[in-house]
């Protein structure tokens, strides 16, 4: 059998020998495998980490912004005073507005709020409601200038009196009171404690009676005190003098003056003027009426003392020696409001006790 060696010297495309690509491959495989290493060893610190597949925990710090009234332990005592005026001011704006959110002053669990402990949110908003559902036309007026405080810890405790006036439907009857209360304001700006401290100048009466919403002093007689003509006789001229020297202008009560009026002196002093004019009638002593007599007036801007006013009384002539005799007071101090003195409303409970 005859072999054919022929060969054809232009062979087609389909019959020529491939090149072989191996190589070819391997050198891009190793040249990406260098590419990689050169990368983890210069930019990543833990390399390893990047092939595990367990997620490590991060630490984040945040800066905590929250700090009580503007970081309450960098700032000096005139910085932290005005930062508790004004945040106690909104905390009471805001519910003379009908606006009560638990959230935004009190933190998730409120330690004390008057009488109550522990409380949530919606604990408090309960006890909230409850009270005010008898405390009708309620009016809460604070001091300004009653306000201080002391730091306990990453903690503010701000103490201050308040001046409240309402109807009680329960009772039937009108409320006034002075109140101490003491907030403690802890390290998120939250109020953490809120309770009543005192309670002063408590009037109760029935519905049909009103009062000025103002602070208080109180004296007790005894029969055998007495006042001489000359003082009866100047009463009317006093009377003159003041109507005289009234200003006209805003009326203020206690509630909404930074400065109260007070007798020159203070209360000691105006507890011996009155223990020294007044006289005890001789009509009451007889009949043996005693009780509190209520007198309204207004501390002018000169610190006279004008309209006066019975707001409660005893009779028997109680009531008018009362005003006679406070008619005789000389100038007070007055009100102030921004620096400057105002027309401010006061009422005086006087006290007509017989001796045993």
């Amino acid at each position: 059998m005859e072999q054919n060696f022929y060969t054809n010297p232009n062979p087609g495309p389909e019959n020529q020998p491939k090149a072989d690509r191996s190589l070819l491959y391997m050198g891009i495989v190793l040249g990406l495998v260098i590419v990689i290493l050169g990368y983890l060893t210069f930019f990543v610190d833990d390399a390893a980490s990047v092939f595990s597949s367990k997620e490590e925990a991060k630490l984040v710090t945040i800066e905590n912004n929250s700090d009580v009234l503007n970081e309450n332990s960098t700032m000096d005592d005139e910085e932290v005073k005005k930062s508790l005026i004004k945040f106690i001011e909104v905390f009471y704006t805001d519910q003379k507005k009908g606006y009560f959110d638990p959230p935004s002053y009190f933190p998730s669990i409120t330690r004390t709020y008057y009488n109550y402990h522990n409380l949530t949110y919606q604990r408090i908003k309960d006890i909230h409601w409850k009270r005010m559902a008898d405390r009708k036309n309620f009016d809460l007026n604070w001091i300004v200038s009653t306000l201080d405080f002391d730091r306990s810890g990453n903690e503010l405790i701000a103490s201050y009196w308040t001046v409240i006036s309402y109807y009680q439907p329960s009772r039937n009857q009108d409320v006034t009171a002075d109140i101490q209360y003491e907030m403690t304001i802890n390290q998120e700006g939250k109020i953490s404690s809120l309770r009543e401290l005192e309670i002063k100048n408590l009037i109760e009466t029935p519905h049909n009676s009103s009062f000025d919403t103002s602070r208080s002093v109180e004296t007790v007689l005894s029969p055998d005190l007495k006042s001489s003509e000359k003082e009866i006789l100047s009463s009317s001229s006093s009377e003159s003098v003041n109507e005289g020297l009234r200003y006209e202008g805003k009326l203020y009560d206690l509630g909404n003056v930074e400065l109260s009026p007070e007798y020159q002196g203070g209360q000691k002093a105006l507890l011996k003027f009155l223990a020294s004019k007044l006289k005890y009638p001789v009509r009451a002593r007889e009949n043996k009426v005693q009780g509190k007599v209520y007198i309204g007036f207004i501390v002018e801007k000169n610190g006279s003392l004008s309209d006066f006013k019975m707001v409660r009384g005893i009779g028997a002539g109680c009531d008018e020696e009362a005003i006679r005799v406070l008619k005789l007071s000389p100038i007070w101090k007055p009100g102030y409001v921004n620096g400057k003195p105002v027309r401010t409303s006061y009422t005086l409970p006087i006290a007509f006790q017989l001796g045993i």
